[in-house]
C-alpha cells in the first residue's frame, strides 16, 4: 500500500502525536542503516528480542562468516548456536537459512538492492513471500536500511500504543495495522521521520506495558486508557480494562502471528 494522504482527522492526530511525543522524549539519535541483506539478517534474529542482543548476535555472524553466502550455506544448527542467545533461536535460524537462499534462487544472487526501484508495496509484497518474513520485517529492511524507502515498521509496542488511541482495532495484526495507518501518513514526512516517529512511539510504549502508567504520559487525553485513568474513584474504561488485563507473555505462535509459518522451512 502506498502512503499517500488521506484527507482524515487521524492524520492530524498522528501529527500531533509525532509533536508530543518529540517533546516529551527529544529527537532518536540518527540510525546509522546497514545494508538491505544484514538488516533483513537483523530482522529475522530481532523477535522478540532486546536490541542489544540481536546487535551482539548480528556481530557474532559477521565475526564467524565471511559474508553472508557463508551463513546461507552453513549448517541450521551451527546457525542456532551462532544466534544461541536470542529468543526463539530454534525458530529463527532455519527461517534465516532458508530466506538466504530464496533470495538467491529468486534473484541469482544474495542481494536486496533491486528494491529499490519497486514501489513500497511491491518492495514489502516481494519480502514478505520469504520465510520468516512478516509485515515488521519487511518494512525494516524497507525502511530502516541503506534503501531508506517509506514504509513504517509497526512493532509490539508500536501496535499497542496505536491501538489504545484508536488508531486501529482491538486484535490488529501488523499487517492490519500497516494498512489501515499507511494512508493516514502525512505526505511529507520522509523516510527518516517514519523512522523516528516509530522510535518514539515504540519508546512510549515500552512504559509498563501489561499495565500502563497513564498520569505522565504525554498522550493520556488523546488515550481511552489516560482518560478512564483521570476520572475519579479509579473507574476504568471498558477498552482500558482489556489492557491491565492481557498477560504480557507471549507464546511462540503469538509472537510470529505476522510471519509466514510453512512447516517446510522448519525442518
Amino acid at each position: 500500500m502506498q502512503l499517500n494522504l488521506i484527507p482524515d482527522d487521524r492524520t492530524e492526530r498522528l501529527t500531533i502525536i509525532h509533536s508530543r511525543l518529540t517533546e516529551h522524549f527529544g529527537l532518536p539519535e540518527p540510525r546509522q542503516p546497514l545494508d538491505p541483506v544484514s538488516q533483513l539478517v537483523m530482522g529475522l534474529i530481532g523477535g522478540r528480542t532486546r536490541g542489544a542482543v540481536s546487535a551482539t548476535a548480528l556481530t557474532r555472524l559477521r565475526l564467524h562468516y565471511a559474508d553472508w553466502e557463508s551463513l546461507r550455506d552453513a549448517p541450521v544448527t551451527d546457525i542456532e548456536h551462532m544466534i544461541s542467545g536470542v529468543t526463539f533461536a530454534e525458530i529463527e535460524a532455519p527461517w534465516l537459512k532458508a530466506a538466504l537462499l530464496e533470495i538467491t534462487v529468486m534473484r541469482g544472487a544474495l542481494t536486496l538492492d533491486f528494491l529499490a526501484a519497486l514501489p513500497v508495496s511491491a518492495a514489502l509484497a516481494w519480502l514478505e513471500r520469504l520465510p520468516g518474513v512478516g509485515r515488521k520485517t519487511a518494512a525494516t529492511v524497507l525502511n530502516f536500511s541503506t534503501l531508506r524507502r517509506r514504509a513504517l515498521v509497526i512493532d509490539t509496542h508500536h501496535l499497542r500504543v496505536i491501538t489504545r488511541l484508536g488508531l486501529v482495532g482491538h486484535g490488529a495484526s501488523m499487517e492490519q495495522a500497516y494498512d489501515r495507518l499507511a494512508p493516514l501518513l502525512p505526505s511529507d514526512w520522509s523516510a527518516a521521520e517514519l523512522d523516528a516517529h516509530h522510535q518514539l512511539v515504540k519508546q512510549l510504549g515500552q512504559c509498563r506495558p501489561a499495565v500502563p502508567t497513564c498520569s505522565p504520559c504525554p498522550l493520556n487525553d488523546l488515550c481511552a486508557a489516560g482518560r478512564a485513568a483521570s476520572q475519579p474513584h479509579g473507574k476504568k474504561h471498558r477498552s482500558d480494562a482489556q489492557f491491565v488485563r492481557k498477560p504480557f507473555f507471549l507464546t511462540p505462535s503469538e509472537v510470529f502471528r505476522d510471519r509466514p509459518t510453512s512447516s517446510a522451512f522448519l525442518q
